[in-house]
């Protein structure tokens, strides 16, 4: 994927979009939707490196990457993608599109139409979640960029916690979280809604890589062992997330 800000705006209750990423089960006594927040499911797409992922510094790599940045920026004005990226240090998932989709296949069936996917530059996969609609915007012209810091939250190596002990760290989780977007610091948050040891996600808008994995690790729920965090430098059109 080649490269393609928001103050300490107010996100009410936007600890409840990182329940599910904690990988408990709500239950009578857990954090309902605010009515001012319509909850919606997007398809995450990672793209990794695919089988001809050597050929991208290539004259003709490069061609088919110019034409899957046109593509990206197709879908951003039809509103099926929200905010697409690159990951910019290097390693195998190569960058994130978060998809106005109704199933994870229907964003597979999109995605193999980018000339990046055609080509086998890149392979795709879909993960739905959950996150509150309203937090996208329009995507500034190519060239205006911004650095953001993506997380997913993964299974950590501590979960043998009794119940009580995992309903304590999932109050801090949550009231961290909370403080986290209220701050403005946590810009998008949500809980993938099938079971692996991807729980959720948190896209992070701070200075630098050091302080996201500052804030990230002081998250109670990380301190614990709980869950894990494994952090990104996302590239991102200036203007797709508010």
């Amino acid at each position: 994927m080649t490269g393609l800000v928001l103050g300490a705006r107010m996100r009410p209750l936007f600890a409840f979009v990182v329940f599910a990423g904690i990988g408990l089960v709500p239950t009578a006594g857990a954090p309902v939707v605010h009515a001012q927040l319509k909850m919606t499911t997007y398809q995450l797409v990672m793209l990794r490196k695919g089988p001809a992922a050597g050929t991208a510094s290539t004259p003709a790599g490069q061609a088919v990457l110019k034409e899957h940045v046109s593509y990206l920026y197709t879908l951003a004005a039809d509103g099926v993608a929200m905010v697409a990226g690159p990951f910019t240090d290097g390693g195998e998932i190569q960058g994130i599109i978060f998809m106005k989709a109704p199933s994870p296949e229907k964003a597979l069936e999109i995605e193999a139409a980018d000339p990046a996917v055609k080509a086998g530059v890149f392979t795709a996969e879909a993960l739905p979640f959950m996150s509150p609609e309203g937090w996208f915007g329009p995507w500034a012209a190519f060239g205006s960029f911004e650095t953001l810091y993506f997380g997913f939250l993964n299974k950590g190596p501590n979960r043998a916690h009794d119940a009580a002990t995992a309903k304590r760290l999932q109050g801090e989780h949550l009231a961290y979280m909370d403080g986290q977007s209220k701050e403005g610091k946590l810009v998008v948050a949500g809980p993938f809604m099938v079971d692996t040891d991807r729980r959720g996600i948190v896209v992070y808008r701070v200075a630098s890589m050091d302080e996201a994995r500052s804030r990230a690790g002081a998250d109670p729920m990380v301190k614990e062992g709980r869950l894990a965090v494994e952090l990104h430098p996302w590239q991102v059109p200036t203007g797709a997330i508010k």
